[in-house]
Formats: structure tokens, C-alpha cells, sequence
């Protein structure tokens, strides 16, 4: 079964973006953060943004930092209180004053199309403005849509370039990227062993997408020698922590018996996880599972 492992794109940077306070309703928490530190452009909010009507206030009267908090608190909130297109104005006005994190945001939410009118374009120009501005979550935004051809041709070339900043600068989620394009030598020359120095970064700065891809790489020695055990771990960690990719590929381990013994049942468990949180080929592998643990619970036919 192959191993499953993917790359931060602006969408989910974004989704963990540090805007989120008790501003308004009560935002749901972030899961794997790019970044655990804010730019130091985002200005706290002047007053206390517990309520809404007086941060929109102070938003109103100029106050930048509430027009963030807000377009932070609408954006991420959980349920149906969640309105991305109130957040969008919020962070329209955040950042035409200059605040370039409400920059990143308002492009994610163009890019996806989300509460608003999808905009590649416009999403490029945006990302594009905050790396400008030292905004490392821009730039690693604005190599995702380069590496994956968004609204632009492919250009692995600078994707790496941008990623490589955002690296440098603690956006460890793009670390994970980087590693990526060292891995299949895409933009840059292949270099595995790199590619896992890089995961390693990222997973040692809690990025669980970059545990999950180191992890496939000690399971297939790719880079770096083999070791189960060691795979198995970084697959637990990311699981645990919510990267369902992580719980896949430790239903694999579990049913190729990669320093384990093969154990269809206990496999299922995990794959079937990862089906739960929406990753559509644990699905399919999932019921496969389950065929072959009933197959073995019920022995050899007679």
C-alpha cells in the first residue's frame, strides 16, 4: 500500500494563522500550526476584543489589530458561526492598513473561493505583497501556489526559493515543502538525505506533516537507513496529533508487519482513523482491511 504523506498549501497555513483571540465567538483550535510566532506587523487590538460590537467599533474608528482579530475570530470559528465573508471584510481593511498577516488570510480565503468570489489572481498579488513585507507565511503561501501551478505555471524553481525562506524563518511548515522537492529533485537537485534533515526540522518544531514524511522515509530507507521502529514512532506522533496521514501509514506498518506482526484488525483501526478524518483513500483501504481480518479470524475453510 503506498505510503501517504502531502505539503502545507496556503489553504492550510492559513488555517492555524495565529489572528484567532476571543474576539467574538470562541474560534476553535488551530491543529498543526505553520507557525507558532506572529509577524511582528500584527498589532495587538487597542481595546479588549472580548465582544464584538466593540471591537467592530474600534475597527470602524481605525483601530487595525481589532479588524484582524476579527477577521480571525469569524474565520476560524466552529459551526455554522463561522462566516468567511464577514472575515474577509475584516481582513480587507487590516490589511489596506498594513497589517500583512490579514494580507495572507484574505488571500487564502480568495484563492479557496471561500466566502468570497474566487480570486487567483488577486490571492498571488496578496501573498505576493506580505512576502514583500517580510511576511513569512506570505511566502510560503506564494511558493505553494507556484509549486502547485495556481493561478500561475509551475515553477518548482522559485517554490523552493520561497519555501526556503519561510524555513529559515520558523514557518516550519514549509520546511515540509522544501523537503518535498529535495526528495523527488524538483526545482532543485535531488538530495533525499537533505530532504530528511528538512523533515526532521519541521517535526522537531511540532509541523506533523513533517513528522509523518520522515517517517516514510525511515520506513522505505529513502535518504536515511531503515528503521521501523523509529517510522512507527514518527507515525504515532503525527496521529496523536491530529495529521491523519500519520494514522494511515501506521495502519500500513501494522498490515505489511514492518516491525510488527501483521495484524489486519489493528490496522483497520488506524486506517479507519484517518477514513474518519476525511482522507478518502483510508477509506477504500480500510474496508480491504476489514475483508482480510474477518478472512482471518475465520481460519482456513474446511
Amino acid at each position: 500500500m503506498r505510503r501517504l504523506a502531502r505539503s502545507v498549501t496556503a489553504a492550510a497555513a492559513l488555517a492555524a494563522s495565529p489572528l484567532s483571540t476571543a474576539c467574538g465567538p470562541r474560534a476553535a483550535p488551530a491543529a498543526a500550526p505553520a507557525s507558532s510566532t506572529a509577524p511582528a506587523n500584527v498589532p495587538a487590538a487597542a481595546i479588549s476584543c472580548a465582544e464584538v460590537e466593540p471591537c467592530d467599533r474600534a475597527c470602524t474608528a481605525g483601530d487595525i489589530g481589532a479588524c484582524a482579530q476579527l477577521g480571525g475570530a469569524f474565520n476560524t470559528v466552529a459551526g455554522d458561526a463561522r462566516d468567511p465573508a464577514r472575515a474577509a471584510g475584516y481582513f480587507e481593511r487590516a490589511c489596506a492598513g498594513g497589517n500583512l498577516r490579514s494580507c495572507v488570510a484574505l488571500g487564502q480565503l480568495l484563492q479557496q473561493g471561500d466566502g468570497v468570489t474566487k480570486d487567483l489572481a488577486r490571492a498571488l498579488a496578496l501573498y505576493g505583497q506580505a512576502c514583500g513585507g517580510k511576511d513569512l507565511e506570505g511566502c510560503g503561501a506564494l511558493g505553494a501556489l507556484y509549486d502547485e501551478g495556481l493561478g500561475v505555471p509551475v515553477d518548482f524553481l522559485r517554490a523552493a526559493a520561497l519555501y526556503q525562506q519561510a524555513c529559515d524563518g520558523g514557518v516550519y511548515g514549509y520546511c515540509n515543502n522544501l523537503g518535498r522537492l529535495y526528495k523527488y529533485g524538483r526545482g532543485v537537485g535531488q538530495d533525499q538525505r537533505h530532504a530528511a534533515e528538512l523533515y526532521q526540522l519541521g517535526c522537531d518544531h511540532d509541523d506533523l506533516m513533517s513528522c509523518n514524511s520522515l517517517g516514510v522515509l525511515y520506513e522505505n530507507a529513502i535518504g536515511v537507513e531503515v528503521d521501523y521502529p523509529l517510522a512507527r514512532q514518527l507515525y504515532q506522533r503525527a496521529c496523536d496529533g491530529g495529521e491523519p496521514l500519520g494514522c494511515h501509514n501506521l495502519g500500513v506498518i501494522h498490515a505489511e508487519g514492518h516491525g510488527v506482526p501483521v495484524d489486519p484488525a489493528e490496522a483497520g483501526r488506524w486506517v479507519q482513523r484517518a477514513c474518519d478524518a476525511g482522507v478518502v483513500a483510508s477509506c477504500d483501504y480500510a474496508a480491504e482491511l476489514a475483508r482480510a481480518a474477518a478472512a482471518a479470524s475465520a481460519g482456513p475453510v474446511m
